[in-house]
């Protein structure tokens, strides 16, 4: 009876202890290799996971390379039973989510994730990439423009989250207007219909953008016309436009690993589906506000600036 007893006290404590396992597996981290801007969010996730202790968190990501061998590497994770992946970029989340069905994901560098599905996953969390519409709205100001029409170029495929963006801009205070451009060719007419309206003109990170003869074309116009130019990405500052307030890769991971640490201690997911970070940073392109013949204000000290 007594040696019963403990066969069967030795079993509960298997239990317990592969229970608890289980439920602890660790924190990974997934992402695209070759994509630079992803160290930073990488690098800022590590940081905040460190200081604040996530358990089982494994410093050393997962490296997908968009080949048949990514499947590989994932089904390697799940055998792991991961409580929490933090995923960077629209890719690795979507194959984590499909090789990976139940864990929570949380993720980050990803621009439209409404698009992508992801913010109708109940286990998924994402945090912004594009930046903040009220710092923008006050860094027109501080360049001395009361410009309030603003207009956004954009191609028709990101259409389903313009109506948001045009929410959170009008609260930031403009009046913002959504101008989808159907192809390169048809920028000439788009400029033609709002150049004796338009104050301001978003610009997004999208396949308009991403196409450098239209990106020239869009600056350009800008300038002839005195419309100022603007963006939610630090990248289209680079390549032309006037400023942007957008959130910086490493903020971006810190913020994704309190949001992780969150879950983990509530089993709950945020009441947004995506979480802001708090920190902004600014950026400035001095040959587009020369050419706009606008001095760059004093007031604001720029995270970055591109000759």
């Amino acid at each position: 009876m007594e040696k019963r007893w403990t066969l069967v006290i030795l079993a509960l404590v298997v239990f317990v202890l592969t229970s608890v396992g289980a439920s602890a597996a660790g924190v990974f981290i997934v992402s695209r290799a070759g994509v630079a801007p992803y160290n930073d969010a990488m690098a800022g996730f590590m940081q905040v996971a460190y200081a604040s202790q996530l358990p089982g968190f494994d410093p050393k990501s997962i490296q997908l390379q968009g080949t048949s061998a990514d499947d590989a590497a994932l089904a390697a994770l799940k055998t792991k039973m991961p409580t929490l992946i933090f995923t960077v970029g629209s890719y690795a989340t979507k194959k984590v989510r499909a090789a990976i069905p139940d864990v929570w994901i949380v993720y980050a560098m990803v621009y439209y994730p409404d698009l992508e599905g992801f913010t109708a996953d109940p286990k998924m969390v994402g945090i912004g990439s594009l930046g903040s519409p009220k710092d923008l709205e006050g860094m027109v100001k501080a360049f001395k423009r009361r410009a309030k029409r603003l207009y956004i170029l954009h191609s028709p495929a990101i259409q389903s989250s313009i109506p948001g963006l045009i929410a959170r801009l009008d609260q930031a205070g403009f009046d913002a207007q959504d101008k989808p451009v159907p192809d390169a060719p048809s920028l000439q007419g788009v400029f033609a219909s709002i150049k004796d309206d338009a104050q301001v003109v978003l610009l997004l990170p999208d396949s308009l953008t991403s196409n450098q003869d239209a990106l020239r074309y869009i600056i350009s116009q800008c300038v002839d016309n005195k419309i100022i130019p603007v963006a939610l990405s630090d990248s289209l500052v680079a390549n032309g436009a006037l400023c942007a307030a957008f959130y910086p890769g490493d903020a971006v991971g810190n913020e994704a690993a309190k949001v992780a640490q969150t879950i983990l201690n509530t089993g709950k997911a945020p009441a947004d589906k995506v979480v802001d970070p708090p920190s902004v940073s600014t950026s400035v392109n001095k040959k587009t506000a020369q050419a706009l013949r606008l001095k760059l204000p004093s007031k604001i000290n720029f995270g970055v600036t591109y000759e």
